[in-house]
């Protein structure tokens, strides 16, 4: 199954039944939202309440900002809730055009997301127990996953002729990239790390680091049971100190010179750089060896549509936007992006144009 590339929030949480008194707008709001209507298309409004629902889990952190430049809570949040009021209009515009066009997703399909999502959890219990929290259950899922693939098949027909990619871009592509499909310089480790948090604790640190050093001389077997108990790297920890596959330019100047110098298999001796203490285990390293095309073809077709997606999904929305008339109450609310047409630039054809040939 080809993956899509049109991720829109799944959060499609678009309320079947509206009402609203009469007003001189033809907007409706949901049910029971007593709220200002800030925007809307067709009979459609936006409220405020779902905005701000929207803004809810960044409520301390836009206080936090707020506190630390010296600028209201409302300042801060401005430009989040446009932001916010234009994502709910286009998962509005997007529902609307989905059954305007009569789009029905594919059960079978939905089943399968279903599947693959929820064989996240370890059993039924935990899953019905996250989907309680969410305020969700497995009917309001299929329901939620069923608009997200109809909002996909609507996307890829109406965009199919500006996605398309000739065989001469995607050789164009892969002749340019050659590093990178190889992996050229790519190196897989692991490290344990002790940090140095003051002068004072140097000394202390470094005993710690040799005698970890000396142990692992003994038993390098010990080295993903030692990461996981004293390693202070967050994001290494808890895999045995596994860094997976990186580059030794990305790294600091110390521990990048022994990532290159090193033979796979060995272990570092400690490695003092800006952080602390390092122990470096090189696992493995890439040959340099490019990939045949034809086995990267999908991934680069998948690369390149997604980078012209870029440029013609706004377009598509601002389309839509017009013809269902969108229209805004409060002006404060409305996302300058949304509506304009974006400033002339280089066009994608130039930037992927076949590569001259070399003299």
């Amino acid at each position: 199954m080809r993956k899509s590339f049109f991720l829109l929030p799944l959060i499609l949480l678009v309320g079947a039944c509206r009402t609203g008194a009469k007003s001189a707008h033809p907007f409706k709001a949901p049910i029971g939202d007593t709220t200002a209507i800030i925007a809307g298309i067709d009979t459609i409004g936006i409220t405020k309440a779902q905005v701000e629902s929207l803004l809810s889990p960044m409520v301390v952190q836009i206080a936090q900002q707020a506190q630390q430049t010296g600028q209201s809570f409302d300042v801060v949040a401005a430009p989040l809730r446009r932001q916010a009021t234009a994502q709910l209009l286009i998962q509005e515009v997007v529902a609307a055009e989905t059954a305007k066009q009569h789009l029905v997703p594919d059960a079978r399909k939905v089943d399968s997301i279903y599947k693959a999502v929820t064989a996240q959890f370890p059993d039924s219990a935990s899953l019905m127990a996250a989907l309680a929290k969410a305020g969700d259950n497995p009917a309001s899922v299929h329901e939620k996953i069923g608009r997200q693939v109809a909002a996909n098949t609507l996307m890829e027909t109406a965009l199919a002729d500006s996605l398309k990619i000739s065989p001469a871009t995607i050789d164009s592509f892969y002749k340019a990239n050659l590093d990178k499909f190889s992996g050229a310089g790519q190196v897989r480790g692991r490290h344990i790390l002790l940090l140095v948090k003051s002068p004072a604790d140097s000394a202390k640190v470094h005993k710690e680091i040799l005698d970890i050093s000396a142990k692992l001389a003994k038993d390098d077997k010990q080295f993903s049971a030692i990461a996981r108990a004293k390693s202070e790297d967050p994001g290494s920890k808890e895999k045995g100190g596994d860094l997976g596959w990186f580059d030794p330019k990305d790294m600091v100047p110390e521990f990048a010179a022994a990532a290159r110098s090193m033979e796979p298999g060995k272990i570092s001796a400690p490695i003092r750089t800006q952080y602390g203490w390092h122990i470096l285990q090189i696992q493995d390293r890439k040959s340099g060896k490019a990939p045949a095309l034809d086995s990267v073809k999908p991934q680069i077709e998948n690369m390149l549509k997604s980078k012209i997606a870029e440029r013609v999904v706004p377009g598509y929305y601002r389309r839509l936007l017009k013809a269902h008339k969108v229209q805004f109450l409060d002006e404060a609310y409305k996302e300058p992006t949304l509506m304009d047409e974006p400033k002339p630039a280089s066009s994608i054809a130039n930037e992927m144009k076949p590569a001259a040939p070399k003299k």
